[in-house]
């Protein structure tokens, strides 16, 4: 007796279904939301605006320059995992790669690189804590800088893990040395 060909697509359907949910359980330890945010800070007295004034980091900038007007100019997130980069789109033509190589205690180990059309102008390594952020500053005169917050934070992850063996970044060799395709605009 032969199987319906319906019979056939549903029991395929269910297996394919099966492996999503299972891939996505094993992967569940290995994943990183990296959140990216683009601020222009300017000395125009006009304070905060409302959208970054409602996330955490916008007191902090505050705290840490003197610009007197602080801008949201883009957020965006990307989901990856460890050892795959996502790229995300700056202001000046700028495009930015973060790697999330491992995961070292409570620490993130990541590859960020920062791209000028298709030259690397910025390269590090470095561990940042899970759900902290990393600041980065420039171009910058006395009267304007971009300001570009990254965040990451593990979903899924128990920590505290063993630490790294050599203790140092993981290698980043696969990260391309031309800017990846950001996604796109929405």
């Amino acid at each position: 007796m032969r199987p319906s060909t319906a019979g056939l697509m549903i029991a395929a359907l269910l297996a394919l279904t099966a492996s999503r949910e299972a891939r996505a359980q094993g992967d569940a330890g290995n994943s990183v939301d990296v959140r990216v945010q683009c601020v222009l800070a300017t000395k125009t007295h006009k304070g905060m605006d409302a959208n970054l004034a409602a996330t955490p980091i916008g007191h902090r900038l505050e705290a840490i320059f003197d610009y007197t007007t602080y801008r949201l100019i883009k957020r965006a997130e990307e989901h990856t995992t460890f050892g795959r980069a996502v790229a995300f789109n700056l202001p000046g033509d700028r495009i930015l790669h973060v790697a999330p190589m491992a995961m070292d205690r409570n620490m993130i180990v990541m590859d960020v690189v920062l791209f000028e059309g298709a030259h690397s102008i910025m390269r590090m390594q470095l561990k940042l804590p899970n759900r902290g952020a990393l600041i980065l500053v420039g171009p910058r005169d006395p009267r304007e800088a971009y300001i570009t917050t990254i965040a990451p934070q593990t979903v899924g992850l128990e920590i505290p893990q063993e630490p790294l063996e050599n203790d140092g970044p993981a290698p980043a060799a696969d990260l391309p040395s031309k800017p990846l395709p950001a996604a796109p605009e929405q």
